[in-house]
């Protein structure tokens, strides 16, 4: 189920405070953003979970803010397999880099991950956001600027060819967003995983537990302790 609000009259302070916190409206106060929207047309869009937000192959012709709750972009292989490129978590947003390319075709699936709440602004109207407020051009050029690196990123990432040193990978990247914890947490459920790696859960949860039982780790309630950080690295060769 989808609900869309078309607001004309003046925001609520909670919707405003949400868009503030935005990476497009980051530094801009509360009083310019009230004024820059009543000059556009835009829409508020909930989704229910698992619902499809954009499908690939439709033609981006808007700019989707995330005020609230997650979501995925996944793409199917020929054998029918999904496999997740992106997720993404409030305030965000996304379909950034589409929307001012020649092909401006999505080229993924854009699902509600959880409930979530969109702000949508057609490109005409985020052109006049762009050419009346230098800080919000500051702010497109820095998104569209950090979607390239992760997408690279990305790349890196999918070129890694065994199972293993997918974990090894993530988990090494973990360990670094966990600077000066012994543990952590492994950040996303097996399937979550699976889809990731592009792989089945059963193969996934096959080749975690074997890093365990080789004792390159330690598993515990969901908690990873890294044991042998150097045979981790290894792998990656």
């Amino acid at each position: 189920m989808v609900t869309f609000y078309i607001f004309s009259l003046p925001l609520q302070l909670k919707m405003i405070n949400e868009i503030s916190e935005t990476p497009v409206f980051k530094g801009v106060n509360t009083s310019e953003i009230i004024r820059l929207l009543n000059t556009i047309h835009y829409q508020i869009h909930s989704y229910e979970p698992e619902h499809i937000i954009a499908y690939s192959g439709d033609k981006c012709e808007k700019l989707y803010i995330l005020l609230a709750g997650s979501v995925r972009g996944e793409m199917f292989n020929y054998t029918g397999k999904n496999i997740v490129i992106s997720e993404i978590h409030a305030p965000d947003t996304f379909a950034e880099a589409f929307l001012f390319a020649d092909k401006n075709k999505l080229l993924i699936n854009i699902i509600a991950k959880t409930s979530a709440k969109i702000l949508i602004i057609y490109k005409n109207d985020l052109l006049k956001l762009l050419n009346n407020n230098k800080k919000i051009l500051d702010n497109y050029l820095n998104i569209t600027s950090n979607r390239f690196v992760i997408v690279t990123e990305k790349i890196k990432f999918l070129m890694i060819k065994s199972v293993k040193a997918k974990l090894a990978n993530y988990i090494l990247d973990l360990e670094k967003e966990n600077e000066g914890k012994t543990s952590f947490m492994l950040g996303k459920t097996h399937k979550e995983l699976a889809a990731l790696f592009g792989i089945t859960r059963p193969v996934l949860t096959r080749n975690l537990l074997q890093l365990k039982k080789d004792s390159f780790l330690e598993i515990k309630n969901k908690e990873i302790k890294i044991i042998d950080r150097e045979r981790l690295i290894q792998l990656l060769n």
